[in-house]
């Protein structure tokens, strides 16, 4: 009799499925997380959707019923995460694969009944997340005190309790009454099975972690690009600038940070008077903008420095949008944006700049002539939204001067993935109409006419 395979081709649809569903669902997540944060504002608030990030995972292996799926889910999600444009880079591999890690490990406990070891197995995988952030991405300076840690931690736990274990729970009695979900497999194929799966998730983890610090090692310097008296270099070993201390708030966490002003750096640099923008790069190719405004008032914007000589990193602190915390800095490029008018019957009713909506952005990666790209986009209906216009609108036409498309009225309210995203390339600002999902609909675009 031929021998079958340790997954079933069910087996491996359903944790291809939970994978592809949680990795994409995880920018939705993220975001309510973070109006949460916004709305309420204390230490931890964002950890409260923690659990949902897990629940996909234990519905894998409350299904598939075999060891080694919550580490190959685990997997696949964070690859979905990854390739989706998620900020954290390669990070969000080694926080997917230590809660699917986790997860194993908890249903290995035989002492425990199916609704402890989701309900443990819920709280710690979410909790995890919390510390591998800790270990690897936060600022210098930024480690978070013991009993913030455990709180925050706590409300992490608390979350994936509820929106992993016991939700998670609930699904899967209900569907083990349709008979969708198989007897466990038992004996020394259980045992051999899981300890391999567990062996090749902690060596991955291993691996992600190598790599992962390797991408965000300092260069020693930061190299300023653009409208400055050309191009320089920024490094804490040569500067005259002094370093100042400063208190500044990060998703409700408090902290105290030593760094140099980035205005003073920018104004050493020669930053042209028109410049209204600066893009901070990652080593690792993450790259978001500041505005030359926030950059001259807010004294709490300094970059803060780790390490010394050739391996020190750099990291924006004090930014007011959460997303400017850039981690790893390689360059700092100062330009002038270019806005996209906006008309109505032949006349201007207002102009989309993007400094105007960095809260309000998420990154997707897109598939250009010259290569994969992250870019950061805005909803259009809220773009739209905010125009005082003189009377509706049905219709929005996007141009570029040669190609337009247009959408309805109906389908921008109803389509929050439909966006505007900002393509800077070197020196100078397009813009770009596509979807969340990686989709183009029009490039370069110059104006928007509404009718």
């Amino acid at each position: 009799m031929r021998k079958g395979y340790y997954f079933t081709t069910r087996d491996l649809l359903f944790i291809a499925g939970f994978s592809a569903i949680g990795g994409l669902a995880s920018t939705y997540i993220n975001m309510i997380g973070d109006f949460f944060q916004s709305l309420l504002g204390f230490a931890g608030t964002t950890q409260w959707a923690a659990g949902l990030h897990i629940l996909w995972i234990l519905l894998a292996v409350g299904i598939v019923n075999k060891p080694g799926t919550a580490v190959l889910t685990g997997i696949l999600k964070g690859l979905v995460e990854l390739l989706s444009g998620n900020t954290h880079g390669i990070l969000v591999l080694i926080v997917d694969v230590v809660a699917g890690l986790i997860v194993e490990l908890i249903f290995y406990l035989p002492m425990l009944s199916t609704l402890w070891k989701n309900i443990l197995a819920g709280g710690l995988a979410a909790a995890s997340n919390v510390f591998v952030f800790q270990i690897f991405a936060s600022v210098p300076s930024d480690s978070l005190a013991f009993w913030s840690l455990l709180a925050v931690g706590g409300m992490a736990f608390i979350s994936g309790v509820v929106f992993g274990g016991i939700i998670s729970q609930v699904v899967i009695r209900n569907l083990a009454k349709t008979g969708i979900i198989p007897q466990p497999l038992t004996g020394s194929k259980v045992r051999w099975a899981r300890v391999g799966f567990v062996l090749v998730g902690v060596l991955l983890c291993a691996v992600f972690a190598f790599v992962y610090t390797q991408s965000a090692k300092g260069a020693g310097e930061i190299v300023l690009f653009g409208n400055v008296a050309g191009d320089q270099i920024f490094s804490a070993q040569t500067t005259a600038i002094t370093p100042i201390t400063v208190e500044s708030e990060l998703q409700g966490m408090a902290g105290t940070y030593t760094g140099f002003p980035l205005k003073d750096i920018l104004a050493q640099a020669g930053a042209g008077d028109d410049s209204d923008l600066i893009l901070v790069t990652a080593t690792d190719g993450y790259s978001y903008f500041i505005t030359m405004d926030e950059v001259r008032s807010n004294p709490d914007l300094i970059l803060v420095a780790g390490g010394e000589g050739k391996d020190a990193s750099y990291s924006v602190v004090g930014a007011a949008n959460s997303k400017a915390w850039v981690r790893g800095v390689a360059e700092l490029t100062v330009f002038q944006s270019t806005p996209v008018p906006v008309s109505m019957a032949g006349n201007g009713v207002g102009e989309f700049h993007p400094q105007d909506w960095q809260f309000d952005m998420d990154s997707v990666h897109f598939e250009l002539g010259t290569g994969s790209k992250k870019m950061q986009g805005v909803a259009v209906y809220l773009v739209l939204e905010a125009l005082e216009l003189p009377t509706p609108y049905e219709q929005a036409v996007f141009s570029n001067g040669n190609d337009s498309i247009v959408l309805d009225k109906a389908a921008i309210q109803q389509d929050d993935t439909i966006r505007i995203f900002v393509n800077i390339d070197g020196y100078s600002m397009t813009y770009l109409v596509g979807t969340l999902q990686g989709e183009i609909l029009l490039e370069n675009l110059n104006s928007i006419a509404l009718q």
